[in-house]
Formats: C-alpha cells, sequence, structure tokens
C-alpha cells in the first residue's frame, strides 16, 4: 500500500514535468536543426552570390581598378562557404536521429521558399519546365455534378445543381441563409443518405460514392472540434501519423507537419495546449487554425472547408487563404463555405458559387467574369461596396435594384439556367413565360474561364493523365488497426496524464468511501457481512461507473470526426480501455486501503481485491456502454440509479431467481460472503452453513462469481464496442 501510495503520489506530481521535459526536448532538436538549415540556406546564398560574381563579372573584374578586392572578396566567401560546407558535414554526422529529422525538413522548407521566390524572375519557359520538375504528387479528384437534385419529403434542399469543382482552383459557396450551403458539401461529400436524390455526381468523370475516396478527402466542420488537452503539434502529429500512408518515412510526415504549421503561422503556440471551456488555452482564431490543420496535415486531394474564416482577423483570414492557395498549388481541389470576404480575401478565390434560397444556383463561374456577368443583367455594383455582399443583398431583396427586360431578382436562377442551355425545371416553367422575350439574351452561351478553349483542353488532358498514372494512390493504404492502436495509445496516456488531478479526486473519494463504508457498518456474522458488502458494491459502482464516463462522452464529436475520416474505431476504443486497465486494478486497493482497515472482515485482502477487480472491470464496462448511449446528462443519472435498484433487485428473496442471474450485484455479493465464510472455523461452522443456507449461496462458487463477473464485463464493453461502431 506505501508503494503504491508512493508512485501515485509521483504520477500526480510529476506528470506534468515528465511531458514538459520531453517538450522541451523536442523543441531543444528542432532549435537546433533550424540554426543549421539556416546555416545552410546562408552558405548556399553565399556560394550563389560569388559564383555569379565570378561568372557574369570576370571581365569587369579584372579590368577594374579594385578588382582584386572584389575578386578577393569572393573567392572568400567561396572559401567560407566551403569551409562551412566541411564543418556541417562533420557536425551532422553527430546530430542525433530526431535533430537530422527535422534538419531535413527545415532544409526542404528553405529549399521550397526559395524557388517560390524565384518564380517571379522565371520565363514562361522555365515556368512551364519548373512545374514539369515538381509535377504534384497528389492524386487530383474533379467532382462534376449534372442535375443534382436533393429533398426531403415534399421540400428541396437543393434543386438542379450543375457544375464542378475543379483540382488545383478554390471555390468560394456563398448565399444567404437558408440557401442550402451545408447541403451542397454533404452532396460534395457523398454524405446523402436521409435524403431523395436525383441527378448525377461524378468523381473524375465517373459515377461512384465519394465514400471510397474519403482517404483522401479532407472536411473541415464549422465547429473547432479539435482536442483540447493536447498541444497544437500533438493535435495535428496524431492526424498526421494515422491518415498519412503507412509506407511514408517518419522523416516526410515530419516534414509535413513543419510545412503545415509554418503555412498556418502556429510557430509560437505549437506546444501550447489548445485548451477547453473550463481550462483556457490558445485563442479562437488559433483554434480555428488548427482545426485546419488537421486536415492538411494529411494532405487531402479534396479539401472542404465549412467557413473556415469565421472568428478570423483580416489578416489571420489572409494568411489562411494563402495556405489554401499554396494546397492548390499541389493540385488540390479546395471548396470553402465564406460568410462576408472582405474584397480583398473574395478576389483570393479562383471560382464563386452563389446559391439562392431553394438550393438554386445563381452564379458559378470565375471570380474574374461574376462582375461581367451581372453587369449584363443590369446588375452593376456601386462604389465601395463588395460585390458579394452585394450580389446577397439584391438576392434576398435588401438591395433594390433595375434589371434589364422583365427579370427580378428572384428569377436570377432561372437565368443562370438559360445562360447555360441547361433543362428548366418544370416547376420553373411560369417564371420562364414571365421573362420569355428575354429569352435569346440569356442563352447567348456558357460563361468561359479566363483560360483559353486549347488551354482547357491541355487542363483537361493533365487532370486525366494524373487520374489515370496515379490511380493507385486513390486507395491511399493508411495505417493498419495495430499501429493506429500504438497512435492512439500514446494520445491517450498523455490525455490520462494531464487529467492527474481528476484522477487524484476520484481516488481521494474512494478512500473516504471505504472510511464511511468501514466504520457505519461492521461485520455481523449471522448475515456474513451482507449489509457493509451491499454498501460497498454500490459505493464502488457508483463511483467507477461515473469515471468511466469520462473516456466517450467528453470527446464524442471528436470520436465522429476521426471516424469519417477513416480512422479506426476499433483501435480507439481498445486504446482507452487498455489506459483504463491501470484504474481497473489501482481503484480496488485504493478503496481496501480504508475499507479493510476500519471493517476488519474475515475474508483475505487478496479475496477481496479479486472480488472488487472483477466488479470494477463489469462496471467499466456498463458505464462505456451508457456514456456511447446517451447524453453525458442522462448517462450520470443512469450511472447513478443503476447501481442501487441492480443491487436491491439482486438481494431481494421476492424477486425470481432467474432475473437474479442477470444482475452482477448478486454474483459480487456472493463472491464477498464466499470468501469471509471460508475463513470460519471450529464452532462457527454451524453459523457459516446456515447463513450459507439462507442466503441460497455455495461456498464453492467463488471461482464462479469471479468469472462471471468478468465475462459480463467483456460483454458489456463488445455491446459498447458494437454501439460506437453504428450509432452515430
Amino acid at each position: 500500500f506505501v508503494v503504491l501510495i508512493v508512485i501515485l503520489l509521483l504520477v500526480y506530481n510529476c506528470s506534468d514535468q515528465f511531458i514538459a521535459v520531453r517538450a522541451k526536448i523536442s523543441s531543444k532538436s528542432r532549435k537546433k536543426a533550424a540554426k543549421i538549415a539556416q546555416e545552410s540556406a546562408t552558405a548556399r546564398k553565399r556560394w550563389k552570390l560569388a559564383k555569379e560574381l565570378v561568372l557574369r563579372h570576370e571581365v569587369e573584374m579584372y579590368e577594374s581598378s579594385d578588382a582584386p578586392e572584389e575578386l578577393a572578396t569572393s573567392s572568400d566567401g567561396i572559401l567560407h562557404a566551403d569551409k562551412g560546407n566541411g564543418k556541417r558535414s562533420k557536425s551532422r554526422r553527430k546530430l542525433n536521429v530526431r535533430t537530422e529529422r527535422f534538419r531535413r525538413a527545415y532544409s526542404q522548407i528553405d529549399k521550397e521558399r526559395a524557388l517560390q521566390l524565384d518564380k517571379d524572375k522565371l520565363t514562361l519557359s522555365g515556368i512551364v519546365s519548373r512545374a514539369a520538375e515538381n509535377r504534384p504528387q497528389r492524386p487530383m479528384l474533379e467532382v462534376a455534378f449534372k442535375g443534382l437534385t436533393l429533398s426531403i419529403g415534399k421540400k428541396k434542399l437543393l434543386q438542379c445543381v450543375t457544375g464542378k469543382l475543379s483540382p488545383g482552383r478554390i471555390t468560394a459557396i456563398m448565399g444567404p441563409s437558408g440557401a442550402g450551403k451545408t447541403t451542397f458539401l454533404n452532396a460534395v461529400l457523398g454524405k446523402t443518405s436521409g435524403y431523395k436524390k436525383d441527378g448525377l455526381v461524378l468523381v473524375n468523370g465517373k459515377s461512384g460514392s465519394m465514400q471510397s475516396y474519403k482517404k483522401i478527402i479532407g472536411f473541415v466542420p464549422q465547429d473547432d472540434i479539435v482536442h483540447g488537452n493536447l498541444t497544437v503539434e500533438e493535435n495535428l502529429w496524431f492526424s498526421g501519423c494515422c491518415r498519412l500512408s503507412k509506407s511514408m518515412s517518419k522523416a516526410d510526415k515530419v516534414l509535413i507537419l513543419e510545412r503545415v504549421i509554418g503555412s498556418l503561422g502556429l510557430q509560437e503556440i505549437r506546444n501550447s495546449l489548445v485548451g477547453t471551456v473550463e481550462k483556457r488555452g490558445i485563442s479562437g482564431g488559433q483554434r480555428k487554425r488548427v482545426n485546419v490543420g488537421i486536415e492538411m496535415v494529411m494532405e487531402p486531394s479534396l479539401l472542404i472547408l465549412d467557413e473556415p474564416t469565421t472568428g478570423l482577423d483580416s489578416a489571420s483570414s489572409q494568411q489562411l487563404l494563402r495556405a489554401l492557395r499554396h494546397e492548390a498549388s499541389q493540385g488540390v481541389n479546395v471548396c470553402a463555405v465564406i460568410h462576408q470576404p472582405s474584397y480583398t480575401l473574395f478576389n483570393m478565390f479562383d471560382d464563386f458559387v452563389l446559391l439562392a434560397r431553394g438550393g438554386l444556383i445563381a452564379y458559378h463561374g470565375p471570380i474574374s467574369e461574376v462582375e461581367n456577368y451581372f453587369s449584363g443583367l443590369g446588375i452593376k455594383v456601386p462604389d465601395r461596396e463588395n460585390p458579394p455582399d452585394y450580389y446577397i443583398d439584391i438576392l434576398e431583396g435588401i438591395a433594390k435594384t433595375k434589371m434589364r427586360g422583365h427579370a427580378t431578382p428572384k428569377h436570377l436562377p432561372l437565368l443562370w439556367i438559360l445562360h447555360n442551355g441547361y433543362e428548366v425545371p418544370e416547376d420553373m416553367q411560369k417564371d420562364l413565360e414571365e421573362i420569355n422575350m428575354m429569352h435569346e439574351l440569356y442563352t447567348v452561351g456558357s460563361i468561359t474561364r479566363e483560360l483559353s478553349s486549347v488551354e482547357q483542353t491541355k487542363s483537361k488532358d493533365s487532370v486525366h493523365q494524373n487520374v489515370s498514372q496515379r490511380n493507385d494512390l486513390l486507395n491511399r493504404k493508411t495505417p493498419g488497426v495495430l499501429a493506429q492502436y500504438r497512435y492512439y495509445l500514446g494520445r491517450v496516456a498523455k490525455q490520462r496524464l494531464r487529467e492527474a488531478t481528476q484522477q487524484a479526486v476520484d481516488y481521494l473519494i474512494l478512500c473516504i468511501a471505504g472510511i464511511c463504508i468501514g466504520t457505519i457498518t461492521k461485520v455481523n456474522d449471522d448475515t456474513l457481512g451482507a449489509a457493509s458488502y451491499g454498501y460497498t458494491i454500490i459505493a464502488v459502482s457508483l463511483l467507477c461507473q461515473l469515471a468511466a464516463l469520462r473516456s466517450f462522452s467528453p470527446e464524442r464529436l471528436q470520436y465522429w470526426r476521426e471516424r469519417e475520416s477513416g480512422m479506426s474505431s476499433v483501435a480507439y476504443f481498445l486504446a482507452r480501455d487498455t489506459i483504463d486497465h491501470f484504474n481497473t486494478v489501482v481503484k480496488p486497493i485504493v478503496f481496501l486501503s480504508t475499507f479493510y482497515f476500519f471493517n476488519n472482515p474475515r475474508s483475505t485482502l487478496r479475496d477481496n481485491y479479486l472480488v472488487l477487480l472483477a466488479l470494477v472491470y463489469c462496471v467499466t464496462g456498463i458505464g462505456y456502454t451508457l456514456a456511447i448511449w446517451f447524453e453525458l446528462g442522462l448517462a450520470q443519472l443512469c450511472s447513478a440509479l443503476l447501481p442501487v435498484v441492480l443491487v436491491l433487485v439482486g438481494t431481494d428473496p421476492k424477486f425470481p431467481q432467474f432475473i437474479k442471474q442477470f444482475c452482477y450485484p448478486k454474483w459480487t455479493l456472493e463472491a464477498f460472503i464466499v470468501a469471509g465464510a471460508k475463513n470460519y472455523s471450529g464452532v462457527w461452522l454451524i453459523t457459516r452453513c446456515g447463513a450459507l443456507l439462507k442466503g441460497g449461496y455455495d461456498i464453492n462458487y467463488f471461482a464462479l462469481c469471479i468469472a462471471i463477473m468478468m465475462l459480463n464485463g467483456v460483454l458489456f464493453r463488445f455491446v459498447a464496442l458494437l454501439s460506437l461502431l453504428k450509432l452515430r
């Protein structure tokens, strides 16, 4: 017992320090690697400058009066760079594995930045050759929809949506509230269960389920669903480890992580806890960027974002859009729902989808052509007005304008259909008659992109060529269940160490419960201590079930997000259950440390520990099931009432025996009584036999009772796992 107390005190007092020491070691390695990478970049620049001086100005340097000095300076630079390279090669041999990974990552990032800066200086042929050398390594996903209609009952949420989302471009989706923006995202993601669906959704020109591509699709929800008791880096690293290809090396994963952290501007807070409602962490804008980074770090081919700039200031929004533009330059298909963007932010997008009420498209095309299109309809944006906000005000009737002909703002979706030559739905035929005289005006042809038709053809060919060449990448093989179980195990262990205060409170309450029950209820030889054991079952069941709820209830939203992205639910469940085995082993000792001293039962400490171990294992499984079935408040109520009800049913002689067989308190109480009865001797054997006979207990059933309770724990865990897989 003393050893256990010492261990628990060490864990309670040193858990944060242990994690902090690991973070400091990692930070030290990262800073050392960044310094080496910076020195390498500086040496490369110096070498390049010296080489240019020698090659371009060789004649001038010899002819100039101070040419020897310049030549000597450049020679010194070359020699200095050469010496620096020698020193670095020697120092790199001394680097540990972690530092070497960071060094490679920072060196590669510096090279990418240098290439990005050089792009402005390249000619057209240079850009083409550079693009050919650095082709995107991700599979391209082009999502096209033709006549897509989603409805629930008689209500249509989307109507006749036709268009496509192209790889390498960023699409902004805007519209008034109730226009179907979220429904549109669900349609793109293939989440159409429960809807009546008409029309086609094509992926790379082929009809198929979007769910088969979920491992290369990233979805950023509107709410910031992240783990508050993990740091920024831990959130991103876990997502990358579980969702990137299992064949990818750890060094490449570190490179991706550092690239995302740098592009989102999270360097300063990478080791800060994200925080929860109860415990303050990073700011709301930083939390939003972490929410986006969780999807960016898995290198998606299709990235869907639901209001990513909500809550961000202008500078943070532009930084986020620049990161998304970098993703698009790698061939990623980016689509985002945006509310009230600034004019600068709006022009950072490539395409624009404007939805009207009823799920109808009022415009779907390039940003550069949107003002020309609406100007042709007689809608001109006033000075100092933001175009997207003005168009939404027109759709809502807030802003008044006079359109050409007999058209009104409610006809904008119909005019778009006519403009592109799409089939007019039956319920819009009446509106068509109202503007029939303008029919020829609005069927001139569809809006073209800024690219020429030849360039469009080349772009399509490149997409199909990329798809055909990298079709194997569409089936990304992520880590299996065992590998993800290892990642989950490390994450849950960190979370439990950071929750040491809650664990200490649980142990303290168990100690107090043991003192109270042991003091109030003494062992009665006539009943073999049935009363004290009954209270013990209620107290331990109640406290352990309530503690087990914390394993799943607080992280329900996080789990749903991870499950939708293709992570293993089995690995998630097994990891949390494995870590909870520590409490299963320790809590009986904590309770008995006080109860056994104050109650002094006849049964041995070993037998009591075995019974409580089986009891805690059983009720923990019940707690898992309640946490998954119900919301937290209802689960807590059930956890409080269930032990009391089952103890009354399991110990009341009036209830039929076959009902008692399904109550774990019946087997727990029998195990306690049998464990005590085995230690009676002499004249007390008569009392023991009478008490056992009266209660219907068998002295040889101790092992059977333990086995049944353990079996109940396994059964409830199995039910909880099935519920976790099936329930939403």
